[in-house]
């Protein structure tokens, strides 16, 4: 779990070590406290998208009123529901938990 200082863990390329990361990523996002942070994450999205457009002083940059224009708001909240509702095995395994 913890970082190797010994010769063996340096002779791990930096791909090897992103690969190792973004596989503990996906393994918490998919665990329940995972869930719970995604539902929270897209909770604070969804409902702090609508107000982001309204912030006077980002209206007036050109890429914000573009957004603003073609429906940003919607867009974001579209991406927050899908990463609420993102399955990490991708639909092919299912996980039981089972609280005692």
């Amino acid at each position: 779990m913890g970082y190797s200082t010994d010769s063996a863990g340096m002779g791990a390329t930096v791909g090897e070590r992103i690969e190792l990361t973004a596989d503990q990523a996906r393994a918490f996002l998919g665990s329940p406290a995972g869930v719970l942070f995604r539902r929270y994450l897209a909770a604070g999205v969804i409902v702090t998208a609508p107000l982001l457009f309204r912030i006077p002083g980002l209206r007036r940059y050109p890429l914000i009123r573009v957004l603003e224009l073609v429906g940003g708001a919607a867009l974001l909240i579209k991406a927050a529901e899908a990463i609420r509702d993102w399955d990490a095995s991708g639909g092919h395994e299912q996980r039981i938990v089972i609280d005692v």
